[in-house]
């Protein structure tokens, strides 16, 4: 027979020579937030299951690996590509019988990190999650607890810990090539101003695409606020014109979308002469004056790597992968 949740802290805070709080802590996974050491937890740990304790705890659940549910954090759900990223994972998972449960961070560190605390309560099995920027320790925090995790689209190169991501560096390169081939002398890279690997990556593929070219001194990179991208491109946007820019690189799919809004009123005669190109299609470009070229990304080759990975480190242990996928370049005709 079972013994009862309350009766059984109190023995093992007996039998361990703690308090009952203290096993509380280390029953319900709060150890490092209480500073419990990693001998005493042991310890709580060992006598509760000589206890036969069955508590709906995130280690207990990720070593059992029962649960057959995945926990996906993304940044931003209303993000075209985030949705289309969660619809395909849903239906990944379900043909091997995992459901998958998901928030959204909104690029805040702390909310990713109580969604993640929250997962992890639900007794998932394992977490994908596209980090935001300032989350390097708690994600190391994670691998650190040997929590099977994988990152998506966004990566720390600091942090030993399996990531699928776009190759970044060369979806930039040849975007910007392509530009310069089409005649565009001076195309701008709008980016935001974040400190994350894939927009790093971006940057610096369009930087070496235009020294490769001979227009190192034209290089030319505006960073919008990522909390207010409309507000910014309406800003810098029409300065970069003006200084001589006659083509753009958007960073983003939300960052294509905040600066069309400031490009459609330029006018006309603007526009026109405007090369654009951006990264995820959207079925917004069709109505613009102009075509936008884009980056496609693999949605479905990069969630069924990250979906491979993460059930493999479920199944066998966290055995760090990493994958970069190239995406396909899309020309739309005038």
């Amino acid at each position: 027979m079972r013994i009862q949740h309350k009766t059984l802290k109190i023995e093992a805070a007996e039998a361990a020579g703690v308090s009952t709080a203290l096993v509380s802590f280390v029953l319900n996974g709060k150890k490092k937030e209480y500073r419990v050491g990693e001998e005493t937890a042991q310890r709580i740990l060992k006598i509760a299951n000589e206890m036969n304790y069955q508590p709906n705890l995130a280690a207990k659940s990720l070593r059992s690996g029962k649960t057959k549910t995945i926990g996906l954090v993304v940044s931003d759900i209303s993000n075209p590509f985030f949705s289309q990223l969660t619809r395909v994972l849903e239906d990944e998972a379900t043909k091997q019988g995992y459901t998958v449960l998901f928030g959204s961070s909104d690029e805040d560190a702390s909310k990713m990190n109580h969604i993640v605390g929250s997962l992890l309560n639900k007794g998932v099995d394992g977490l994908m999650i596209v980090p935001c920027e300032n989350s390097e320790k708690f994600i190391a925090s994670l691998v650190n607890d040997n929590i099977p995790v994988v990152l998506f689209d966004r990566y720390f190169p600091e942090i030993n810990v399996s990531y699928v991501a776009l190759n970044n560096f060369n979806a930039a390169y040849v975007s910007t090539k392509y530009l310069l081939d089409s005649g565009y002398n001076a195309p701008c890279m709008v980016a935001y101003d974040v400190n994350l690997i894939h927009m790093k990556e971006r940057v610096r593929g369009y930087k070496k695409a235009m020294s490769d070219a001979g227009k190192k001194k034209m290089i030319n990179v505006v960073f919008l606020k990522q909390d207010s991208p409309k507000k910014s491109a309406d800003r810098l946007l029409p300065k970069m014109v003006e200084s001589g820019a006659d083509a753009f690189l958007f960073g983003t799919n939300m960052i294509s979308l905040a600066c069309l809004y400031t490009i459609k009123d330029m006018g006309q005669e603007v526009i026109s002469k405007i090369g654009l190109v951006g990264f995820d299609g959207n079925p917004v470009f069709d109505f613009f004056y102009s075509p936008i070229s884009y980056i496609r990304q693999p949605i479905d080759v990069l969630v069924q790597k990250a979906l491979g990975i993460l059930v493999d480190n479920i199944s066998n242990g966290n055995t760090v992968q990493s994958v970069l996928a190239e995406g396909e370049f899309i020309e739309m005709a005038p």
